[in-house]
C-alpha cells in the first residue's frame, strides 16, 4: 500500500515537473520569439534553418559582390558617355576642318582642339575604379562571382573599348586616332592634307559607332546585374520568409497554450497538495 502511494506520488511530482519544463519552454519561446530553442524541439525543421542559415550568409556576400559590380558598371557608363560626346566633338571639328577654305590659322585652332580631346580620351581610358584599380582592365575584365555557379564581368576590356576601332588601315586605339585627325590637319601640303584630313575624318567616325556600340554592350552588363539583383532580393525575402515560418514563434497560440499549462500546474499543485495533506494513518485505514 505504502510503496503505491509512494509510485503514484512520484508519478505525479514528475508529471508536475514536466508541465512546469513546458511552462518554461513556452515563456522562453515569446520572450526570444524563436520556437525552436534547441534542435531536439524539432529536427526537421531545425536542418532546414540551419541550410537557410548558409544560404543566407552566402547571399550576403554575393549582394556585396553585386553592389560592387553595380558601381563598376555605373562608373564604365558615365566614362563612356564622357567618351562619346568627347568623340562626338571630335567629329564636329573635323567637318570644319574638312573646309578647303579654312586659314591655317584657323586649322591650328582645331588641331590644337583635337589634341586636348585625345589627351581627354587617354584620361578617360585610364578611369580608376572604387578600389583604385584600373576600371577598364587589360587582358581581360574582373569576373564577379553572383550567385552560385554565376559570374559576371560588369566592365568590358581597355582593348574591347578603346583599342580595337574597325578602320580602313586596321584596329586602331580611339585617342590615336583623334591625335592623328590633328596632325592630319596641321600637314602643310594642301593635297596631302585633304587626303589625310578624309582618311581620319571616316576613322573618327568609325570611332564614334565603335564607342555607341560599347555603350549599348556597357547597358546590356548593367541591365542584367540590376536584373540579377532583383532576383537576388526577390530569393533572400523568400528565405527570410520560409526560415520566419519555421522558426518565428506564433505568439497568439504560443500564449494561450502557457495559459492552459499554467492552469493544468496549478490545478495538479492544488490537488496534490490537498492528497498529502493527509497523515500516513489515513492512508493506512
Amino acid at each position: 500500500m505504502i510503496n503505491g502511494t509512494r509510485f503514484r506520488l512520484s508519478m505525479e511530482i514528475n508529471r508536475q515537473t514536466a508541465l512546469a519544463s513546458d511552462i518554461a519552454r513556452s515563456q522562453t519561446q515569446i520572450s526570444t520569439g524563436k520556437r525552436i530553442q534547441a534542435p531536439s524541439d524539432d529536427p526537421v525543421a531545425a536542418a532546414r534553418i540551419s541550410s537557410i542559415a548558409r544560404t543566407q550568409a552566402n547571399d550576403t556576400a554575393f549582394t556585396s559582390n553585386l553592389n560592387l559590380a553595380s558601381a563598376l558598371a555605373a562608373r564604365a557608363d558615365t566614362t563612356l558617355s564622357a567618351v562619346g560626346s568627347a568623340l562626338d566633338r571630335a567629329n564636329e571639328l573635323m567637318v570644319q576642318g574638312a573646309n578647303g577654305t579654312l586659314s591655317d590659322g584657323d586649322r591650328a585652332t582645331i588641331a590644337q582642339e583635337l589634341r586636348s580631346i585625345a589627351q581627354d580620351i587617354g584620361a578617360l581610358k585610364d578611369t580608376k575604379d572604387s578600389r583604385g584599380g584600373p576600371l577598364f582592365m587589360s587582358g581581360g575584365s574582373l569576373r564577379i562571382p553572383v550567385a552560385s555557379g554565376i559570374s559576371i564581368e560588369a566592365v568590358g576590356t581597355r582593348e574591347d573599348v578603346f583599342e580595337s576601332v574597325p578602320t580602313a588601315s586596321g584596329a586602331q586605339d580611339i585617342g590615336a586616332i583623334v591625335s592623328a585627325a590633328a596632325d592630319a590637319l596641321s600637314l602643310s601640303d594642301p593635297t596631302a592634307r585633304a587626303a589625310a584630313v578624309a582618311a581620319s575624318a571616316d576613322n573618327v567616325g568609325a570611332a564614334v559607332a565603335h564607342i555607341a556600340s560599347a555603350r549599348g554592350a556597357q547597358g546590356a552588363l548593367g541591365s542584367r546585374i540590376d536584373q540579377l539583383t532583383e532576383r537576388q532580393a526577390d530569393s533572400g525575402l523568400q528565405l527570410q520568409e520560409e526560415r520566419s515560418n519555421l522558426e518565428s514563434t506564433d505568439v497568439s497560440a504560443t500564449i494561450a497554450r502557457l495559459q492552459s499549462q499554467q492552469l493544468t500546474l496549478q490545478a495538479a499543485q492544488a490537488v496534490f497538495s490537498r492528497v498529502n495533506a493527509s497523515t500516513l494513518f489515513d492512508l493506512l485505514n
